[in-house]
């Protein structure tokens, strides 16, 4: 329809009409880029906050995988520390039994693995970009490789100090394994620990673990107790160090989620 109207102004040599013409071609083909680029960048951020939303889920899990981890330390430096006293207090018929069990428990360690998928996709799709603001995606790049590094560090703690150092302790000192009893305890194994069902209570029961070791049942003062409480030394140490870790980690990761969590508030304003 234009180019009909110019080729027919251009014979009639009609240049006023021309130019405006012209002008409306030129203005009609900016509109239109200028459109598809606002529906592009529209739909950019529109994308772009819809993964802060999932980082933001993601943050929020990891959180709890974190807090999960810190309480399991905590639980464990507390535990080394309760057979410290029985060995030094207990003068009940209990007590060998109560150290047992706690020694057994000791034994358990915990891997922490956080996990964001929405971090994943963005990195493998090569998507990092469609976070505009460059120094809230330096934050996020910067976060999951810290989260690797304090990863490792409790990594190598469990197998060093737990996997390498108490559990063959336990094992060489002929310390039998022991089912963790409420009752007995005085106190609550975490669930996570916790293991449940028929067969478990039929293995227990079984007279496997019924004997009890003679070491054990050592006055305070015997000679046998001292390697038991320097592998305790050990092993309270490894559970405040991945305890610290671990609170390190969640104060990352809250930091990160209410950045995130400030920027998607501005977003709706």
């Amino acid at each position: 329809m234009i180019l009909r109207r110019i080729i027919a102004h251009l014979r009639k040599q009609e240049w006023t009409a021309i130019g405006i013409d012209f002008l409306i071609v030129v203005l009609g083909v900016f509109l239109g880029i200028q459109v598809s680029n606002w529906n592009e960048a529209a739909a950019s951020r529109r994308a772009e906050s819809a993964y802060l939303s999932q980082l933001r889920g993601d943050l929020q899990r990891i959180e709890g995988e974190v807090r999960d981890q810190i309480e399991f330390e905590q639980f464990q430096g507390r535990l080394a520390g309760k057979v410290f006293y029985l060995i030094e207090n207990d003068r009940t018929a209990e007590r060998s039994r109560r150290i047992g069990v706690a020694l057994s428990a000791l034994t358990q360690r915990r891997t922490l693995r956080t996990e964001s998928p929405t971090f994943v996709d963005l990195q493998s799709s090569g998507n990092l970009e469609i976070i505009s603001d460059a120094a809230l995606r330096a934050e996020i790049i910067s976060y999951f490789f810290y989260t690797r590094r304090l990863e490792a560090v409790i990594d190598k703690n469990n197998i060093y100090f737990v996997d390498e150092a108490f559990v063959p302790f336990m094992r060489n000192s002929g310390l039998p394994a022991r089912a963790w009893d409420d009752q007995l305890m005085g106190m609550a194994l975490l669930e996570r620990g916790r293991t449940t069902g028929a067969f478990r209570d039929e293995v227990y029961a079984g007279p496997l673990f019924q004997p009890q070791s003679l070491m054990l049942a050592n006055a305070p003062s015997a000679p046998s107790w001292a390697p038991v409480v320097t592998q305790l030394t050990w092993r309270a140490h490894v559970a405040a160090v991945n305890e610290s870790t671990a609170q390190r980690l969640l104060d990352a990761t809250s930091r990160l989620e209410a950045r995130i969590a400030r920027q998607l508030d501005r977003r709706r304003l």
